[in-house]
């Protein structure tokens, strides 16, 4: 499958265009202050915009001055490039299986319900970085490609290496991959947190949804997710 196995697995390395989450000397207080930044600033974007949200209104909701915000983010990009970083690589990692030697079908019914929850679970910041992209810096999005073009590698190497084993039933790899992606990626054009689905019965929903379009039988994934290996650093520039 030439279009998936194109893969930009550099993104294992420290990316240059990384915005900052913890530094390494950061002290616990400084970690929470910066996440009370990034939860107040989630929560204003998603109500009024990346556009109609300034800066001025999250000092305000947070009762502090501008200083405080720009200790630890140098402006509003890079806070919404650091929530969009983190959820794409909650999502983006869920395909990563070193030193696995299950039979593939196994591994990818883990991946596939791993990020389907990930989605679920991380969906408001995932939904941000689909309605900013043009804001973002073309640097950052390249960064976000290379996640994905290493998430599709990963997949289409599953989905192919099943198939082969006869545990899968699908026609075109690439296809039934990009497919997929539609189904989870654009979850934030219908999905509603507060709506007739709970998350957790949603997130079993969707991944239903996938198994049947790869031939995968639900008994497949009788065990738990683990909680996937973690191959992408954070991001260290402020």
């Amino acid at each position: 499958m030439p279009a998936v196995r194109h893969s930009v697995r550099a993104a294992k390395a420290t990316p240059a265009a990384a915005p900052a989450t913890i530094r390494p000397a950061e002290t616990q207080a400084c970690a929470d202050k910066r996440e009370r930044i990034l939860a107040v600033a989630e929560d204003l974007f998603n109500s009024h915009g990346f556009a109609g949200t300034t800066v001025d209104m999250i000092c305000e909701e947070l009762g502090v001055t501008k200083p405080f915000v720009y200790y630890y983010f140098r402006d509003k990009h890079a806070i919404v490039e650091t929530l969009a970083w983190r959820a794409s690589v909650a999502c983006l990692s869920t395909m990563k299986f070193p030193d696995d030697d299950r039979p593939a079908h196994a591994k990818l019914a883990e991946g596939l319900q791993r990020w389907v929850a990930a989605s679920v679970a991380h969906f408001r910041s995932s939904a941000l970085a689909f309605r900013v992209t043009a804001s973002l810096r073309p640097e950052f999005r390249a960064e976000l490609r290379a996640l994905a073009n290493d998430f599709y590698a990963d997949l289409g190497a599953l989905m192919e290496e099943g198939r082969r084993q006869g545990t899968l039933s699908f026609d075109d790899t690439t296809v039934t991959a990009m497919s997929m992606g539609g189904v989870v990626g654009f979850m934030y054009t219908w999905y509603r947190p507060d709506g007739r689905l709970p998350p957790d019965q949603l997130a079993e929903r969707l991944t239903a949804t996938l198994f049947k379009m790869i031939g995968l039988r639900p008994s497949s994934a009788s065990s738990k997710p683990r909680a996937p290996a973690r191959h992408h650093p954070r991001r260290t520039t402020k």
